[in-house]
């Protein structure tokens, strides 16, 4: 993922801290040769099609169950994807790469979905468990989880990820608005 299109308002590029985060991923699975880029792309040029207002929806139901263990809570969130009759609905770019990505990491043999709703669901209770209440949003969610999976499997520590993560901050900083934001070598420094 060398480059993406800024969607930002103002000068320079802003990424939210979601988007810094998920792009941060991205780059690090493509590098390690976890993810193809041409087929993660493509992937996302089809779901960012599915980018429509559907005002903060949150999975169905109440996920949270006192007795469900993590993996069940993941399951049962996992099935609960925000969507219509077209398929998954996403507010933000960052949240059909989240998904994808996630996706494409289970095809590529990263991790099984019974892992992934081990931490899926352990993400949901841990966010859930915060004490105001309130659960994170869903992708936020599914962001979360997809971070400490990525750790937990090897495919980078947490120093990597906070790296790109400053890194991709840069590139925005110095891209001007509606243009592609590419890394170069000097954003890590």
């Amino acid at each position: 993922m060398p480059h993406q299109t800024d969607q930002a308002g103002g000068h320079a590029a802003e990424l939210s801290d979601q988007d810094l985060r998920v792009r941060a991923l991205a780059t690090i699975a493509t590098e390690r040769g976890r993810v193809e880029p041409a087929v993660l792309d493509s992937f996302i040029d089809v779901y960012v099609a599915r980018i429509v207002p559907h005002h903060d929806a949150a999975p169905a139901g109440d996920l949270v169950d006192p007795a469900a263990n993590e993996a069940a809570l993941g399951a049962r969130a996992m099935t609960a994807i925000p969507r219509d009759a077209d398929g998954p609905l996403f507010r933000a770019r960052w949240e059909a790469l989240a998904f994808v990505l996630a996706m494409m990491l289970e095809q590529r043999g990263v991790f099984t979905w019974t892992e992934w709703a081990l931490a899926f669901g352990t993400e949901i209770r841990r966010v859930t468990a915060g004490g105001n209440g309130a659960a994170a949003p869903y992708y936020e969610a599914w962001l979360s989880a997809l971070e400490r999976i990525t750790v937990g499997k090897g495919i980078a520590d947490q120093a990597t990820l906070t790296r790109y993560q400053h890194a991709w901050d840069q590139a925005a900083a110095r891209t001007p608005h509606g243009s592609a934001i590419e890394l170069r070598p000097d954003d890590f420094a």
